[in-house]
């Protein structure tokens, strides 16, 4: 998600907080409340504003009425809420308007028009990402019988479910390889997706779990997390862990909340 999408999120939500709020603005009591100290107690007062045949300001007691007392606290509530929504409506439109998203092909622009061959200089050294996703040796005798998805970049998959993974990290253009060894001298595992994170450059690694309901293949990865986490690869840190929903299938909404929590 670009920072201008999240801009734009943001002002969506203030927008129907604000609607909200001026719907039950509707629903609460005319007027304004006041208090009044009477020696060790309060009385409250409803002010109701001058309008139509209503020459001048009335007051009408309402000590004894919660109900009226609340709505009237309620209603102060929302005019300064309403308030504070409003100039942080003004503040991110005012971000919209300058914010500009950093695509370094168009600020390096007219530089790298007249020297392409330098535009992995942009990287400070790292590989584009690009590049990394496609720099690595594909396990291809890695159970190849068992390969019969084929994802979009022609990569052959394991499961229809990997497939689906592959296909939303494509979706948010986040690099990943495919069943890349993790190049740690005490790990000797294959993880499902090694990611270079787009914004720092880091590595997660990313399992799922498929056949969750045979205790044979749940206890061979107990081993390989146990592995992993002996080795500093952490839930939390840089490792994400996803599983098929018991019937096999899985849920898009969980994907899409890893890559939104640890990739973006």
């Amino acid at each position: 998600m670009t920072h201008r999408k999240e801009l734009e999120r943001i002002r969506k939500i203030l927008l129907e907080r604000k609607g909200a709020l001026e719907n039950e603005l509707r629903t609460l009591p005319e007027g304004t409340l006041y208090c009044s100290r009477r020696k060790d107690w309060w009385v409250y007062y409803q002010l109701l504003p001058k309008k139509g045949n209503r020459k001048k300001e009335k007051r009408i007691g309402i000590s004894r009425d919660t109900e009226q007392i609340f709505g009237l606290v309620r209603k102060r509530y929302i005019t300064k809420a309403l308030g504070r929504i409003d100039k942080d409506i003004k503040v991110v439109d005012m971000a919209l308007r300058h914010y500009t998203d950093i695509d370094e092909a168009s600020v390096m622009a007219k530089f790298l028009a007249k020297h392409p061959e330098l535009s992995d200089g942009i990287y400070h050294g790292r590989q584009r990402d690009e590049a990394w996703a496609d720099d690595y040796e594909r396990q291809q005798d890695f159970y190849a019988e068992k390969r019969k998805h084929t994802a979009a970049d022609g990569t052959s998959m394991l499961s229809k479910n990997e497939m689906y993974i592959a296909a939303r990290l494509e979706f948010y253009g986040i690099p990943y390889r495919y069943e890349d060894s993790v190049a740690h001298p005490d790990v000797d595992r294959i993880p499902d997706f090694k990611i270079r994170r787009p914004r720092d450059g880091k590595i997660i690694y990313w399992e799922h779990l498929g056949l969750t309901g045979d205790d044979g293949y749940m206890k061979g990865n107990e081993l390989k997390l146990t592995e992993y986490e002996n080795s500093d690869i952490v839930p939390w840190d840089n490792l994400i862990i996803t599983y098929d929903t018991p019937d096999g299938g899985i849920d898009g909404k969980i994907i899409d909340a890893m890559i939104h929590g640890w990739l973006l």
